[in-house]
């Protein structure tokens, strides 16, 4: 049993790493077409809301991290 215990947390640790990159990612890429839009061909007002979608993703990202241990903890 301590073996399938120590599987599921291996692989609740790589959901997690996986969830705090994918945060970080979205994070970054924001930023950069936030101030690359001219380079990417984006108007100022589309570079604004791709800009925001990516932040909202990144939160959403990290909520999910901050609560996993409720949301995985029902089953």
């Amino acid at each position: 049993m301590t073996q399938q215990s120590s599987s599921n947390e291996t692989r609740t640790s790589a959901v997690k790493i996986a969830f705090g990159a994918m945060a970080l990612v979205c994070l970054v890429a924001g930023l950069v077409i936030y101030l690359f839009a001219e380079q990417f061909g984006f108007s100022e007002e589309t570079a604004q809301i791709v800009a925001i979608a990516f932040l909202a993703a990144g939160a959403g990202d990290y909520l999910v991290l901050k609560f996993w241990d409720r949301i995985a903890g029902r089953r």
